[in-house]
C-alpha cells in the first residue's frame, strides 16, 4: 500500500514538473520573440539613422574650421580691446 502512494505522489510529482517545465518554455518562446521583434527593429533604425549621421558629420567637419576663424577673431577682438582699455 505504501508503495502505492509513494508512486502515486511521484507520478504527480512528475505530471506537475513537466506541466511547469512547458509553462516555462512558452514564456521563453515569447520571450525570444519578443528579443527578435525588437533586434529587428534596432537593426532597422541604426540603418535609418547611420545615413543622417554620416550627413551631420559631414557639417560638423564643415563647421568647426569657421567656428574656429571665428573664435581667433574674438580672441584678437578681446586683445584689441584689452590692449585699448590700458591705453585710456
Amino acid at each position: 500500500m505504501l508503495w502505492w502512494i509513494s508512486g502515486i505522489l511521484v507520478v504527480l510529482s512528475l505530471v506537475v514538473l513537466v506541466y511547469v517545465a512547458l509553462a516555462v518554455m512558452a514564456r521563453l518562446r515569447a520571450f525570444d520573440n519578443a528579443a527578435r521583434a525588437m533586434q529587428a527593429r534596432l537593426v532597422d533604425g541604426q540603418r535609418r539613422v547611420e545615413p543622417r549621421l554620416a550627413a551631420l558629420q559631414q557639417t560638423v567637419e564643415l563647421v568647426v574650421p569657421q567656428l574656429e576663424a571665428m573664435a581667433a577673431q574674438q580672441q584678437e577682438r578681446a586683445a584689441l580691446k584689452a590692449a585699448q582699455v590700458e591705453n585710456s
